[in-house]
């Protein structure tokens, strides 16, 4: 600990002399009065002793004990919280309120200071607490201890803890676990999506070859068909395949008319085998002329005669003109000549997100210059209720990619861009610094390039990144120079990832600066002077959340938009000029 709290303010020895003047004890003092024999007493809730009561009394030393309320903020780095399991940690920051309630038992104990007493009773009761839950469950756990510090906690040394508010974020080890856990979990969701569009594309192309393959093999049976039942001929095989490949025409004509040839030569030599038969068998006289007249019509047969009473078969015609044109309806085609595309329609109730749809970028800054430390625990409240707010949108949060930034004198990350999970941290500001518009805007400039050109290396399609900023000063510091880097962020002509920039001013912000901040005159709002502040700062945060979800949801519908319902109560900061 680098700073004390003492609660005993003084110690001296009550004067007895009938001239001495009676110290009076102010109202948040109590004075306790010890005797010789170390005996201790405290006079009417505190009250200093009279004239008469110093001269004659037996009390020897004077205690004034501090009875005002006390606030402090700490962070329990030197002990952190053990998550259930005890192998990660939280580390917490506390907001305590607390008193002094038995003054004589501060004096009896010696309570120099109260801070390690406060301290060490709260790391003792936070950690039977926080061992309760999981390391994702900061929220839960919070919210424990709240229940816990929700009544008076009376201290034996004479203390009362009447005010408890605890912020738990994962020690440095475990946020890389639970970011190593979110990304998994992202490129989980990325490669379903992946996925599931591959498998919408496989069934379409498919169908298409399924319906293309059912056309040939319907062409094929009706030319079949048109070429009769029976054994099909060499040449009839041959005009069927020219019919349908014209490109072959000349090669298989070709092959045809030496097939033909061969079978003439052949048929030929066969007659002259059975001529030479004939006429020796008559030489010979084996055969006579009452012989020769039963066996003629197969002897003629026989040499490629055809029989006087045989029948003769009609040869069949080519009946089937698919490819050679003109009779049978062709399929329907469009313009192109191509057949009509097959659209597969999805039930747009049922439409979920992909990252082909696009994910929406959005960096909140927040004023934390020293002007807001009176209200910086309002700032930090409506951070983490948009937090919940946003953790309770599941449907909508795979969309949306969010980086909460703090600016004052520098900018500090207060949640890296990434998309809110259980797993993510609830942001929290502190008061700090003069403010600085130009490194805040120095600052977009160096975080949006690389976060967009990281998310389209993951597959996204990035959508122009939004910057929702919200300031309470009384405006920049003298000789500041912010519209340069303004002007190179906003500037698509320099900045190929300039953002839409929402301006909301509060408090002493003038109107004139947040006009000018707000990249459209409809997306600038200032709270009236007659608003209070710390209603102007909700009404913010629950408008902001509204946005938020209503841009992500445009988005996942398929109709991007980037929504800016200004908070109840605000005007447009132009035309408060």
């Amino acid at each position: 600990m680098t700073h004390s709290l003492s609660l005993i303010l003084r110690t001296e020895p009550v004067q007895r002399g009938p001239f001495n003047r009676v110290r009076v004890t102010p109202p948040n003092e109590a004075s306790v009065y010890a005797t010789a024999d170390r005996r201790l007493a405290l006079l009417d809730a505190g009250r200093p002793l009279t004239w008469s009561e110093q001269v004659l009394s037996s009390y020897r030393i004077r205690y004034d004990v501090d009875m005002s309320d006390h606030r402090r903020t700490a962070e329990l780095r030197s002990t952190p919280l053990p998550a259930r399991g005890d192998h990660w940690f939280f580390v917490a920051t506390v907001e305590v309120g607390f008193r002094v309630h038995d003054p004589v038992e501060i004096v009896r104990r010696n309570v120099r200071d109260a801070l390690p007493l406060i301290y060490g009773h709260l790391g003792q009761r936070f950690r039977i607490i926080t061992r309760r839950f999981d390391i994702e469950q900061s929220t839960e756990a919070e919210e424990a201890i709240r229940q816990a510090f929700s009544g008076d906690v009376l201290l034996p040394e004479g203390l009362t803890i009447f005010d408890v508010a605890p912020r738990l974020l994962p020690d440095e080890n475990a946020s890389r676990h639970l970011q190593a856990v979110a990304q998994n979990r992202r490129t989980l969701q990325v490669n379903e999506g992946r996925h599931a569009l591959d498998l919408q594309i496989a069934l379409q192309r498919g169908e298409l070859e399924r319906m293309s393959q059912r056309a040939r093999l319907e062409a094929d049976e009706r030319e079949r068909a048109a070429l009769g039942s029976g054994e099909l001929s060499v040449r009839q095989m041959v005009v069927w395949h020219v019919a349908r490949n014209p490109q072959d025409t000349e090669r298989a004509l070709s092959l045809l008319m030496e097939h033909e040839q061969a079978m003439l030569e052949r048929q030929d030599a066969h007659n002259q085998h059975t001529v030479d038969l004939f006429r020796f068998l008559v030489e010979k006289d084996v055969l006579h002329a009452a012989d020769i007249e039963p066996m003629l019509p197969g002897m003629v047969s026989r040499i490629g005669g055809v029989p006087a009473k045989a029948p003769v078969t009609g040869a069949t015609t080519w009946a089937e003109p698919p490819v050679l044109g003109g009779l049978t309806p062709k399929p329907s085609t469009d313009s192109a000549g191509k057949p009509p595309a097959i659209v597969l329609e999805q039930d747009p109730q049922t439409r979920v997100w992909k990252p082909t749809d696009g994910v929406q970028p959005v960096y909140l800054l927040v004023d934390e210059s020293v002007e807001m430390d009176q209200y910086i625990g309002d700032l930090s409240d409506g951070a983490h209720a948009l937090h919940e707010q946003l953790l309770k949108a599941a449907d909508v949060m795979p969309a949306l990619m969010l980086s909460v930034l703090g600016f004052a004198d520098h900018v500090a990350t207060r949640l890296p861009l990434d998309t809110v999970t259980q797993g993510s941290q609830s942001p929290w500001f502190t008061a700090r610094g003069p403010v600085s518009y130009a490194n805040a805007f120095e600052a977009l400039l160096d975080r949006i390039g690389p976060d967009i050109d990281a998310l389209k290396t993951e597959g996204y399609r990035v959508l122009r990144p939004v910057v929702h900023l919200l300031s309470g000063s009384g405006g920049p510091g003298e000789g500041e120079e912010w519209a340069v880097p303004y002007q190179r962020l906003v500037d698509p002509n320099t900045h190929r990832y300039a953002p839409n920039i929402v301006a909301c001013g509060f408090g002493r912000a003038p109107a004139r600066l947040i006009a000018e901040i707000a990249t459209r005159p409809q997306s600038g709002h200032v709270a009236p002077q007659d608003l209070d502040v710390r209603t102007a700062i909700q009404r913010y945060w629950e408008a902001l959340g509204r946005n938020i979800l209503a841009t992500g949801r445009s988005l996942i519908e398929g109709r991007p938009e980037l929504a800016m319902e200004p908070p109840a109560g605000f005007r447009l900061a132009h035309e408060v000029i």
